[in-house]
């Protein structure tokens, strides 16, 4: 039954991509050698999340008390990657290319992915999963919510082994947001040769010009 479900699952991904466009060739909707054979499904809607031309998401921690404290946001542009950890001031680096397996380690992302009941999301009616993640030496337990709609994560939510991982905290939750008006790039700082942020304002000297800027 799981072998049918997602067999449909990937057919849906796939019509969803010639709908929609291909904005990456990275998408392979092939599975890749070593990659859990549970995860197939969960594989190509992460492939298609990741390979997507435009978008972003809020990394926040899940608080006792139920509420989401942000810890990180990007936003991600053909080619480059924006963010800014809390409300700091952002900074930009090369696009990375993520796949179904780790880069550094080759081991897959995700295993022992198991399909729950269909989710109800403020984005429309989801598949939801369990599994497991690794990346880097980080592992978790994960629940993962896909859109039927576009075949893309909307929500997954990390709860690290050892009480922490690639966060300060023991629990994640990632919420993508595929608007492409909210993918915009942000106002960055100007470089600096020096920037002494223990001692607010911060001095900062513009490369290309040579009057300080006060950095707040």
């Amino acid at each position: 039954m799981r072998v049918i479900a997602a067999a449909v699952f990937c057919l849906i991904l796939t019509k969803v991509a010639t709908g929609h466009g291909a904005e990456d060739s990275r998408s392979s909707h092939q599975a890749f050698n070593g990659e859990d054979k549970s995860c197939y499904a969960v594989n190509r809607a992460y492939e298609n999340t990741r390979n997507s031309g435009r978008y972003s998401y809020t990394l926040s921690e899940l608080q006792e008390d139920g509420h989401l404290r942000l810890a990180e946001e990007e936003r991600v542009i053909d080619n480059v990657v924006y963010f800014r950890m809390e409300n700091g001031v952002w900074d930009e680096d090369r696009r990375p290319i993520l796949t179904p397996l780790d880069a550094d380690s080759g081991l897959p992302v995700f295993t022992s992915c198991k399909d729950l009941e269909d989710a109800q999301t403020e984005e429309g009616l989801a598949f939801h999963y369990s599994a497991r993640w690794h990346r880097n030496e980080s592992s978790a337990a994960i629940e993962i919510w896909i859109s039927k709609t576009s075949g893309k994560f909307i929500k997954t939510i990390r709860r690290y082994d050892r009480g922490a991982g690639e966060m300060p905290f023991p629990v994640a939750v990632e919420i993508m947001d595929y608007d492409r008006a909210h993918a915009i790039k942000p106002i960055l700082p100007p470089a600096c040769w020096t920037l002494d942020l223990q001692t607010p304002p911060a001095i900062c000297i513009d490369l290309t010009s040579p009057s300080p800027i006060t950095v707040h």
